[in-house]
């Protein structure tokens, strides 16, 4: 790698670990406070307003059928960025082509084949090949298994002798059976390439299937930037599913205790006025303290008490 891609690979790691970092902590702080505060019913009222439009039957139906549309909408997700992350792995450690079943995508990283150049010796009005493509765009390659196969003015995709993936026309050829050599020429362009690939140097054949511009996005996905950042969407979607399961846990064991002590009937309307009081009861050296939301409320003896500690 050039300096330049070091540096942009230090920066989005470093950006996306403290990201997926500061996401850890903060969520985790934020589900630890929410189940405490299920247990301790300080988040009754919540469950009750919820409760009290339907029976305790129905919402917790209610409760499962979401928890069920997050947890197929996480698997989801996951079934989709997980193979991307295999395939932008295995790009990387391969020429940039994955070819599967004989066949293979590629993105077109410039516009050498964009279209026909009037000044291309190669190209004449009589040449009926018109399956030029754009930069960015992604197309489809097919595996050819020999030179015979291989034809003039066909669009091949070839890695050059500085190891960079080229994807141009064959114009001509030179030499013969183990010497042959490809000629090779963007439709864009008005000289050939200088390198002239041999068969092996063949990565694949345009079928002429392509998707425009999506290539922008395959491209990110095959660079290392693009790697650490889909490994971190990984990692937030898998903690968002952990951690949501026990903040769903914690209310599901609130809602059956609050189930057992209220009775909530189906025609049981919306009372406007419904608030919770929170009190909070400390006892130290032989007296018990009492607080509630607005502060001190009062101070009472505990009568034969030979507690001289608090509680």
């Amino acid at each position: 790698m050039e300096s330049f891609e070091i540096i942009a690979l230090l920066v989005t790691g470093v950006g996306v670990v403290s990201f997926a970092t500061i996401f850890t902590i903060l969520y985790l702080s934020y589900a630890n406070s929410s189940v405490a505060e299920y247990r301790a019913g300080q988040r009754d009222v919540e469950l009750i307003e919820e409760t009290i439009y339907n029976n305790i039957n129905s919402t917790k139906r209610h409760r499962r059928l979401m928890r069920r549309i997050k947890q197929i909408s996480f698997y989801v997700a996951i079934a989709i960025l997980i193979p991307f992350l295999i395939l932008s792995l295995y790009t990387k450690i391969s020429v940039g082509v994955a070819m599967i079943g004989g066949r293979g995508v590629i993105v077109v990283a410039s516009g050498s084949m964009s279209e026909k150049n009037p000044q291309n010796p190669n190209l004449s009005a009589i040449t009926p090949y018109d399956n030029q493509f754009q930069t960015y765009d992604l197309i489809v390659l097919e595996k050819v298994d020999s030179p015979s196969e291989l034809k003039m003015h066909d669009v091949v995709a070839f890695e050059n002798d500085e190891g960079v993936n080229i994807i141009h026309r064959i114009v001509g050829t030179e030499g013969y059976g183990d010497s042959l050599r490809y000629v090779t020429c963007g439709d864009a362009n008005n000289a050939n390439d200088k390198y002239r690939p041999s068969f092996d140097d063949i990565i694949g054949r345009y079928t002429g299937d392509r998707i425009p511009v999506i290539g922008v996005f395959v491209m990110f996905l095959q660079s290392y930037s693009g790697i650490i950042t889909l490994a971190a969407i990984i990692y937030c979607l898998v903690m968002i599913e952990y951690v949501g399961d026990k903040i769903y846990k914690a209310q599901g064991s609130r809602l059956t205790v609050l189930g057992n002590h209220i009775d909530f009937v189906k025609e049981m309307t919306f009372d406007e006025s419904l608030h919770a009081k929170f009190t909070e009861t400390v006892r130290f050296k032989n007296f018990e303290y009492t607080f509630d939301d607005e502060g001190f409320v009062s101070k009472i003896p505990i009568p034969n008490s030979t507690d001289d500690g608090d509680e």
